[in-house]
């Protein structure tokens, strides 16, 4: 009896802690990221091979934890569970993502120097989005600093790699569809990207990080997202219905819609973490499943 009645309570707990590995550890992210190549790929026609998920998997693990602990300050404030977690497994953390993000540019070296250098694009942003480097005199020492700039390094840098991974890999000529790829990783990593500073205000005004909801506001930074959603997703739209098949447009169509269903429903105020790291990064998984079920039902 006794064991019947605990067994509910040590099932959650193990969930639980499967979950806090997943999102602290950024597994999550890198699946995620695994779901964009394959989204890219599958906008593309092409097949999508191990060697592009391993890429996009290493190369994410190890920038967003190499991030997070250029972002100490603002995590002990904003998220104090994933603090905890990252510091008690510094090491391991500090000690494989070197060397994830060195087997991710072996694999991609596999393939030419430009597929190394577009391997490399998550790396260098990181370094120049999170590391002090600019001169005192301009009032700014890192990109994250800088409103809407560090919300386009972001959108740029997780919308080429990819995007552009896909026909590098498989030795084919770039299309109209490998941009019209891009740009949709782009519009939503910036919405995503704002929408997490949303989350972060206190942390960030605490760290004189003046990003765009510290500057305008939530209700107007809710209000910016949408303008942009619709906008550019409408030009996919436009540009999907010239260059891709029907169903391929669709799945555009699905991309904006996510998005501004959770530009709506965030909440300051509520569970905003759970929110941003289970929902809107999981986009693209959900994205991909997708497609990967129209694929089966036979929809090109």
């Amino acid at each position: 009896m006794f064991r019947w009645e605990t067994r509910p309570d040590a099932i959650s707990g193990l969930f639980e802690s499967f979950l806090d590995l997943m999102l602290y550890s950024s597994a999550y992210l890198a699946l995620a990221a695994v779901a964009m190549v394959f989204i890219a790929a599958r906008l593309q026609g092409i097949v999508c091979t191990l060697p592009m998920m391993l890429v996009l998997f290493l190369s994410t693990y190890a920038v967003y934890n190499m991030n997070r602990k250029t972002d100490e300050v603002e995590d002990a404030i904003n998220h104090a569970d994933r603090y905890a977690f990252t510091k008690r497994y510094e090491k391991f953390f500090a000690r494989s993502s070197p060397f994830a993000y060195i087997l991710a540019l072996g694999i991609a070296a596999i393939y030419g120097p430009f597929a190394i250098a577009v391997a490399a694009l998550p790396l260098v942003s990181g370094i120049l989005y999170s590391s002090p480097i600019l001169p005192a005199r301009c009032g700014y020492r890192r990109l994250k600093e800088i409103p809407f700039v560090k919300n386009g390094v972001i959108a740029i840098a997780w919308s080429i790699t990819p995007g552009v991974i896909p026909p590098l890999f498989a030795g084919v000529s770039v299309q109209p569809s490998t941009w019209i790829a891009c740009g949709l990783f782009c519009v939503l990593a910036f919405i995503n990207s704002v929408l997490f500073d949303m989350r972060d205000i206190a942390g960030d005004r605490e760290a004189n990080v003046r990003t765009i909801p510290v500057c305008l506001g939530a209700v107007q930074t809710r209000c910016l997202l949408t303008m942009v959603n619709i906008v550019f997703g409408a030009a996919l739209l436009l540009a999907g219905f010239v260059f891709l098949s029907f169903w391929r447009v669709w799945i555009l169509a699905a991309g904006s819609i996510y998005a501004q269903s959770y530009i709506q429903a965030f909440d300051p105020d509520g569970p905003a973490n759970a929110l941003c790291d289970l929902v809107a990064d999981g986009q693209f998984i959900a994205l991909g499943l997708l497609l990967n079920v129209g694929g089966i039902l036979g929809l090109r």
